[in-house]
Formats: structure tokens, sequence, C-alpha cells
């Protein structure tokens, strides 16, 4: 009951942080735009390597490589055309994140294996980036699966190093389906041998992982061959490293935020790093010394692999720093879990846990119960769409007349309108006045913009807030 008490406390945490945050109606517009493309592939619109978004707006899809895309599809092949999986698409690959952790925690640590685990996963739950990330469905989610694959696959041979081209082949492949859902910022591990062959040089040597980096160097070319010689691939990846990567670079996609990264990292892993100590100088009464393991400074690290080489881009988002963080929470698990399984021995009870519980229960039914009927994003768009049930014909094609400059704005500066109307209607704004199915304006732009209720007739609510929608009426 101890052991279940203390899963269930983990699990109200990870209920708090990110589940609840699932509730409210509105999906990030990143989000909208890859579970629109989703669909479209899971129902044959659209391939691997021929992605779609809409005719007027990524008619040929090259911002990100497919496959985080295509990971997005799979369960609308399995459930359908279903919100239910904008909502817990994140969250499910938040618990198989979880379950690597747990992973390679069970591989390196001989003692107080549960109590690191469940540090590692509380502190990768306390950065506030991960349930932000998880709550949006980005790419970095699947990423990170496939790079803590890659890790783990490592360690498993580097702990009893047999069966090598075995595993320096899964090594490869998972950095090959990281890349391919995020790109070069996802193949930090291959430093992972050189780092664990420098902190661990008494039991693994320099010739192991040169004889690794060989063979791992062989299937790469060997993967690249291939993509190359695949036409489609082949123009894909090339367009995208143009398109995407050499823009991100030269600051041409994004602001000149250089470190906004790197001091978003440092103040989120110091505030973690004071309150842990804190807590536990408090709790025990005394100065304690910690124990900087080798295992510590190797996550350490991966993870400063994985977030300081980012600022060579300005264009800079905070969650892409989500990858490194299951390490840096690993490297902190590891770094506490002696003192605090010290503090356990003497305050854990099982009144004391189920305690927590009941509290944080009580936290998240409240939070639940404010976030139900609500949206965090577009309530315009779900007050005059959405909620109402107003029908749109799907695969439709909708103009537009805004006059209103702060509307304009929103109209065509702004992805979210866009990116909703494709998802819930698979419908697209367009400017060619002959495919014009619908008209769409707002109550700010009405004067300016008149419609011609010989040809339109109104359809949406009878007490519409923001925008009027009008369906083209039949000759």
């Amino acid at each position: 009951m101890k052991k279940l008490n203390l899963y269930l406390l983990l699990f109200l945490l990870f209920y708090i942080t990110t589940i609840v945050r699932v509730i409210p109606d509105g999906f990030h517009p990143d989000s909208l735009v890859y579970m629109s493309m989703a669909v479209d592939t899971a129902l044959g619109d659209s391939s691997f390597w021929h992605l779609h978004f809409t005719d007027s707006l990524f008619s040929e899809f090259y911002e990100h490589p497919p496959l985080g895309i295509y990971t997005m599809s799979l369960p609308f092949y399995i459930f359908g055309d279903n919100l239910f999986v904008d909502k817990f698409y994140g969250v499910c690959f938040g618990i198989l994140i979880a379950f690597l952790i747990s992973e390679i925690v069970s591989l390196i640590l001989k003692v107080h294996k549960r109590n690191a685990f469940l540090l590692a996963l509380f502190y990768f739950l306390a950065f506030p980036i991960t349930g932000n990330t998880l709550e949006n469905n980005l790419l970095e989610v699947p990423a990170t699966f496939f790079i803590l694959l890659s890790v783990y696959i490592f360690l498993k041979y580097a702990l009893n190093p047999k069966n090598i081209t075995l595993y320096s082949f899964g090594f490869t492949l998972s950095l090959l389906a990281a890349f391919l859902v995020k790109g070069p910022v996802t193949l930090f591990p291959l430093v992972l041998p050189f780092f664990y062959a420098i902190v661990f040089n008494r039991t693994y040597s320099l010739k192991e992982m040169l004889k690794f980096y060989c063979l791992v160097i062989s299937f790469s070319i060997l993967f690249s061959f291939l993509l190359y010689l695949y036409p489609s691939s082949n123009y894909y990846l090339s367009t995208y490293f143009d398109k995407q990567i050499m823009s991100s670079i030269d600051g041409s996609r994004g602001e000149d935020e250089r470190f906004k990264l790197a001091k978003q990292l440092l103040i989120d892993f110091s505030a973690i790093f004071l309150v842990s100590y804190i807590a536990i100088i408090v709790g025990l009464k005394k100065l304690i010394k910690l124990n900087f393991s080798k295992y510590f400074w190797l996550f350490i690290l991966i993870g400063l692999s994985g977030s300081l080489p980012l600022e060579v881009s300005p264009r800079q988002h905070d969650y892409y720093i989500f990858p490194s963080l299951a390490f840096f929470s690993i490297a902190l698990g590891v770094l506490f879990v002696e003192p605090v399984t010290t503090l356990l021995k003497k305050f854990y009870s099982y009144s004391l846990i189920s305690a927590l519980n009941i509290i944080l229960l009580v936290v998240g039914l409240f939070l639940s119960y404010d976030k139900f009927n609500t949206n965090s994003r577009y309530k315009y768009f779900y007050s005059d769409f959405v909620n109402p049930k107003v029908q749109i014909q799907q695969g439709s094609t909708i103009g537009t007349c805004v006059n209103n400059p702060v509307d304009r704005d929103k109209f065509y500066y702004n992805i979210g309108l866009r990116a909703n109307l494709k998802r819930y209607y698979n419908s697209e704004i367009t400017q060619e006045t002959s495919k014009q199915e619908y008209y769409l304006t707002t109550k700010n732009s009405l004067q300016k913009c008149t419609v011609d209720e010989r040809k339109y007739l109104y359809i949406g609510p009878d007490k519409p807030n923001y925008y009027l929608l009008y369906k083209k009426r039949d000759n």
C-alpha cells in the first residue's frame, strides 16, 4: 500500500501539471496544423513524403521531417477523426517517456531504483516547460521518446558490451527516427559514447567507443544513401534543409533572441536544485554533502549537449529544450536519491502520503471544475462556431472581408483561425471569389464589408460575439 500510495502521488502530480491542461477547449495552433495533416494522412489525402495542410497555406509542407506527423496519424487510423486524440496524444506519449526514464534509471542504479525513478519523474514534471509541451502535442514529444530510446540502447550495451552490431544498429535507427521527427537538433545523443568513455574510462575503453562509432557511422551512411536514392525523401529533406534549417540559422525565420533558452534553463534548473537542497536540509536539520556521481555528470553533459547548441539559431521557443529536460531530471534524481531516501525513512508514513494525496486530489478536482467548459485559446471561434454547432460543409472554401485593422491582423497574420477551420471543418480561407462557398467577416468590419443577402444567408448564432458567417445561397 505504501508503494501504491507513492505512485498515486506521482500520478496526481502528473494530472495537475499536465492532464488538467487538456480539459479546456482550444489547441495550440501548431498542434492544429499537425493534427489536421495527421488526419489527412490517415484518410489517405496526404502521404508520408507528401504532406499537405491547405491549398493556400503549406500546400506542400516542408517545415519539419514527416515522421512526427505520421506518428500522430496512427491513432486516427484506429479511432477515426476524434478530437480526443488531439487532447491525449501528448499525454500518452508522456507516459511512454516516463517508462523510458524508469528503464534508464533501472539500468544505471543498483540501489534506491524506485526512489530515483520517482524523483526523476517528479523533477521532469517540475520543469514548467514539460506540461506545456505535452499539452500542445508538439513534435518535441515524439522526438524525445526516440532520443531516450537511443540513450537506453547505448547504456544497455555499455553496461554489458556484447552484441555490438545489434545495439549500434538500434542506436542509429532510434536517432534516425528522432531526426525524421524534428531534424538535426535531435542528434545530440551521438556524443553519448564519447562522454561515457571519458566519464567511465576505467570500464569503457576508447577502443570500444571507436568500434561503436564505426558501426554507427556505417549504418548512418547506409540509411542516408537509401534516403538519397528514394526521390521523394531526397526532395523532401533537401527542401526542408533549405527552407527550414538554413533560414533558422541565419535568423530570417525568427527574432534575435539568442541565449533565451540558456537563461530559461538556468533559472528553472537552479530553482529546482535550490528548493530540493533547502527542503532536505530543513527536513534533516543539518547540512549535507551531495554525492555528485559520475552518472550525474554524464546526464548533465547529455542535457547540455541537447540544449546549448540551440543557441546557434536566434529562432527560440522554450519548448525547444524539452528533449534535454529528461536528462537533467535523471541527473537530479541520481543526485538527490540518497538524502531523499534518508528523509523518507525519517518522515515517511502511510498517513502522511495519504494526506498529501487527498490534498492533491482536491486540488485536481477544483482545477478540473475550473477548466471544464472553458477554452484557453480562440474563445471567439468557440463561441461563434463550435459551441453553437454551426454547420459548415466539410472541405468547403471560405471568403473573407475585414477592414478593421485589428481584425485584419487576426485574420491574415494569425494562423489560429486557418488552423481551427481546417481542423474542425476541413475548410480553408480563399481569396478566389469564384470558389467562395461561405463568407466570413466580423461585427467590427460589417459596415464596410456589406453582405449581399440575396447571395448569402447568415448561419451563425443569434448573438455572435465576434465572427459573422454566411453561406452561399443555392441558385
